[in-house]
């Protein structure tokens, strides 16, 4: 994973592109991980140099995270290098988007606490929105996509700033 090095403080959202992201971290690489997400932390619990701080709250068995003030508040006492933010919807005029109101609420307070936005994301997902914004397009420092990605889609990413990389 070339967006990480040793040392780093990241956030990683829920969804299942992001555990699949943290069971693909290398087992050598030493970070601090906060989540929200049972799945991520489930997929870091036996990684051996990763410090794996779990943001607890009201846990929606919907989504797979933990929301609500005591999530916000321990968000709150965190910076972090990169935020791997789960989207439900990117679109490069209404920027992410998510479905439920707490989960974006979430997802704002560590994308204002982190230095930087990763998104990784698959296809279907591009060029769409749902109904609570989280952050704007230029927000994005780097958009993970597939290599079929529409070309036309991923210029107006590149133009508001982000670094493309496909998977």
């Amino acid at each position: 994973m070339a967006l990480l090095s040793r040392g780093q403080t990241l956030f990683i959202d829920g969804g299942s592109t992001n555990v699949a992201i943290a069971k693909a971290i290398p087992r050598d690489l030493e970070l601090t991980i906060a989540t929200n997400s049972l799945g991520v932390a489930s997929a870091l619990s036996d990684h051996p140099l990763v410090e794996l701080t779990m943001l607890g709250g009201r846990f929606v068995r919907d989504l797979g995270t933990c929301v609500g003030a005591d999530t916000l508040a321990a968000i709150a006492q965190l910076g972090a290098d990169l935020f791997f933010l789960g989207s439900c919807g990117l679109d490069a005029s209404r920027g992410v988007t998510a479905f439920d109101s707490a989960e974006a609420e979430v997802k704002r307070a560590m994308a204002k606490n982190s230095a930087g936005i990763v998104i990784a994301v698959t296809n279907d997902k591009l060029a769409t929105a749902a109904p609570y914004r989280v952050a704007g397009a230029d927000a994005i420092r780097h958009l993970v996509v597939e290599k079929t990605a529409p070309a036309a889609i991923l210029a107006d990413f590149e133009r508001q700033g982000a670094e493309i990389h496909f998977a």
